[in-house]
């Protein structure tokens, strides 16, 4: 793609250096990182599913119609979105210089004014009434007001603006788009902006949390199951399956907390979050995702496609509507963590023992604990009393810590049970060396908690764990004494 380097920009500034020529500022996926029907769009499905009807019911009426719409029942607003700053940079240079500005947009107009405002424009257009002000609509609006305008756009539907303006600059158009207005305006300036769309798809898939599948394989580890390559490639494909499906549950997840995870000091550097991925790449991304998830799992055993299916509808039920629920949000994240277990055993064919599942989920209702204790210390840090999308308070921090720790107590009295029972005694030839695994839990756990406590742990404790070499080295020990056992 043919750019404008950094060295340039004072030449185009030049170019557009006049006073009696307004700049006129395309919105969707040029000042804003975004589009708003698409962010509407994307709050209507994930929050006000049923309200999606009344699209349908619009759009005989048209494209502004649907528009309005959309923009009353989400009530999602421009300044909502996350903006190019290069375009904003544009926008205060002409300001500075008592250029008019104007903001013209194919999306709602009511969505538009507190932008406006904020941004210092002169005039702001959307759509209105039965009025689509996209492409030719847009530009004969403009003529009505101006003789002359420099415009900035982005997409197909700004040949048009880009053919009449009398500077025509484009903000990381597609490849197609770039073609076809260069072909229009042989001096239509391009933008530089750094363009990483693969990392930014990648980041979305949140590879760093596939080590969370790794728990599909204790079942076979547990049940001392002979390593073979069948058995090897099986549970590889299955942790693939099931990875493929987790990114699809969070591409789904971020989608629907696009307002909260915006308002997070963290969570707002999130691909979707922050605009460097777009809504419709998204859905296709989770589409492609599904489908590869479903076919493999398929091919592996249906019954554990079956189970890879009910999770993935419990974590939409997580993201869409139980993540708000005070306490029932942990109980689920516990009973997803034990699902993997239980997928894992499915796989390999192998009865999972009782103790097993009553530790996990104990021991995952501790950490999401952990969580929600870790989220809720970084709201006091910013002086607010609740998390955004949680019925969680801050003088809820002794309670959860209270729960946790009860928990914690609770998963390591399971352990000691099952060390003590007689299924251990027919796996493991030398069962008391797995007493030594207690304190190193209790270690671990308590470690985590005090962190937590201290205000020290600033993350899932899953992604802390990961990075952490203390945990990996309780983990070596862990084994070691398996080791003995066995």
């Amino acid at each position: 793609m043919t750019t404008v380097p950094d060295r340039d920009l004072a030449h185009r500034r030049e170019a557009i250096n006049d006073d009696a020529v307004p700049l006129v500022v395309d919105l969707d996926g040029t000042l804003l990182k975004s589009d708003l029907l698409w962010e509407g769009l994307a709050r209507l499905l994930t929050r006000r599913p049923t309200a999606l009807l009344g699209v349908v019911g619009n759009l005989l009426r048209g494209r502004a119609a649907v528009k309005a719409f959309v923009a009353r029942a989400s009530g999602v607003r421009a300044v909502d979105v996350p903006l190019n700053p290069r375009v904003v940079e544009l926008i205060e240079q002409a300001r500075a210089e008592g250029r008019t500005i104007v903001l013209a947009s194919g999306a709602n107009e009511d969505q538009l004014s507190e932008l406006g405002t904020s941004l210092g424009a002169d005039l702001v257009w959307g759509s209105h009434g039965g009025r689509n002000l996209s492409g030719r609509a847009k530009l004969a609006k403009i003529q009505e007001e101006f003789r002359e305008f420099d415009y900035v756009g982005n997409s197909r539907a700004d040949l048009p603006l880009w053919r009449a303006a009398r500077c025509a600059i484009s903000l990381n158009p597609g490849y197609a788009t770039l073609w076809r207005a260069k072909r229009a305006r042989s001096d239509l300036v391009v933008m530089a902006q750094e363009r990483r769309r693969w990392r930014s798809a990648v980041r979305a898939l949140r590879p760093h949390q596939w080590a969370k599948n790794t728990l599909m394989f204790l079942p076979a580890v547990a049940a001392h199951l002979q390593p073979t390559l069948p058995l090897a490639l099986r549970l590889v494909a299955g942790f693939a399956a099931f990875s493929a499906l987790a990114s699809a549950g969070y591409l789904l997840n971020d989608i629907a907390d696009l307002r909260g995870d915006r308002a997070h000091p963290v969570k707002r550097n999130r691909p979707l979050a922050a605009g460097d991925l777009s809504i419709p790449s998204a859905l296709v991304m989770t589409f492609a995702l599904l489908l590869s998830s479903a076919a493999l799992a398929w091919t592996l055993s249906p019954t554990f496609a079956g189970l890879l299916g009910l999770y993935f509808a419990l974590a939409i039920a997580y993201s869409w509507l139980l993540k708000p629920q005070l306490v029932l949000d942990v109980i689920t994240l516990a009973t997803l963590y034990t699902m993997r277990i239980i997928a894992g055993a499915t796989l390999v064919d192998v009865p999972l023992s009782r103790w097993f599942l009553v530790f996990s989920i104990f021991f995952f209702f501790s950490l999401a604990l952990v969580k929600r204790v870790v989220e809720l210390d970084a709201v006091r840090a910013r002086n607010r009393e609740t998390a955004t999308g949680r019925d969680y308070r801050v003088e809820d921090v002794p309670v959860l810590i209270a729960l946790g720790a009860a928990a914690a107590a609770a998963s390591a009295l399971v352990y000691c049970l099952y060390v003590s029972g007689d299924d251990v005694r027919r796996l493991y030839s030398s069962p008391d060396w797995l007493w030594l695994g207690l304190p190193l839990f209790l270690y671990w756990i308590g470690r985590v908690w005090i962190l937590a406590g201290r205000g020290m742990l600033r993350e899932d404790p899953v992604a802390f764990a990961l990075r952490d070499r203390i945990t990996y080295l309780v983990m070596s020990v862990f084994l070691f004494t398996i080791w003995l056992a066995t």
